[in-house]
């Protein structure tokens, strides 16, 4: 089986996080995370590393108004934006100012953006000290939902991500064994997964990631956070889902962020895997991150 989802091929290129205290969530992120900080015409904050760019805004503490997918050619973003309005769906503009002119926006069930485009050059240009920062791709982003099954209708049938391995909770009441999905993972590259979703109790961020190339990694991230006084929040530990090695942090205002090595890659006829909502699904080395 070959993938034919017209979104297959895009990859995250960066996100949009507010802020009642857009400052001092930027400056935890250049020092953190290493990245030069540069403010944009519109007020907002943008941060960029190699292979990471993050743009800060005014609004309310941790929230994640857009996640922004870049194509690789207009070709192919002509083609998804075919795919879309066949579906009914009717783009918007793009809220964001590191695409070129094309670019499009649409809404989630839970009204959050989904951005696609291609890179705007004006943007590209790294600075002299963007190149001596550490490796940490920005890889993935994972939202928190109460409306998993509108969620999944609208990420897999219309924007065409395709699933990787979902999570089931035994239902306790239920005597026939009936089981809820509390987490999908989705790809739209080979990698496990650029987007997923956790079932909670109402729409919020979850965390986002950046990917390094090694466990040795992992450890010059969590040695470089240590000299910051940035405790670790969660890990060291490997993911089930994904396989992957990774701690998390949580920014200034609460938003976890993770450091992931070896996200495993999937091939086009994997089926869909299923995992039980564990601990040991979350961290097959400790404590788990028990979202509900």
């Amino acid at each position: 089986m070959t993938i034919t989802s017209p979104l297959w091929g895009a990859e995250l290129d960066h996100i949009r996080l507010d802020s009642a205290d857009p400052a001092k969530l930027s400056a935890f992120y250049r020092d953190a995370f290493a990245m030069a900080r540069q403010p944009l015409a519109d007020g907002s904050i943008l941060l960029r590393g190699a292979g990471r760019r993050l743009i800060i805004g005014t609004g309310a503490a941790s929230s994640q108004p857009y996640s922004a997918f870049r194509f690789a050619d207009q070709a192919r973003l002509a083609t998804y934006k075919a795919h879309l309005t066949a579906r009914g769906v009717n783009p918007m503009p793009s809220p964001t100012p590191l695409f070129a002119d094309g670019a499009f926006a649409v809404a989630d069930p839970d009204g959050r953006q989904m951005v696609f485009g291609l890179i705007n050059d004006t943007y590209d240009v790294e600075d002299e000290t963007v190149g001596r920062h550490p490796p940490g791709r920005l890889q993935h982003v994972v939202v928190a939902t109460a409306n998993l099954a509108p969620m999944m209708a609208f990420y897999e049938d219309t924007l065409g991500f395709v699933a990787t391995d979902h999570v089931l909770r035994d239902d306790e009441d239920d005597h026939a064994g009936g089981q809820t999905l509390t987490a999908v993972f989705y790809r739209s590259t080979p990698e496990h997964h650029s987007f997923a979703m956790f079932l909670s109790d109402d729409a919020r961020p979850d965390h986002h990631a950046y990917e390094v190339s090694c466990w040795n990694d992992v450890r010059d991230w969590a040695d470089h956070m240590a000299t910051l006084e940035i405790k670790l929040w969660w890990g060291p530990g490997r993911h089930g889902p994904g396989n992957n090695l990774f701690f998390m942090v949580e920014d200034s205002d609460g938003h976890k962020v993770e450091i992931s090595a070896e996200l495993e890659n999937m091939a086009d006829d994997d089926p869909v895997r299923q995992w039980p909502h564990n601990e040991r699904s979350l961290n097959l080395w400790g404590p788990g991150w028990m979202r509900v």
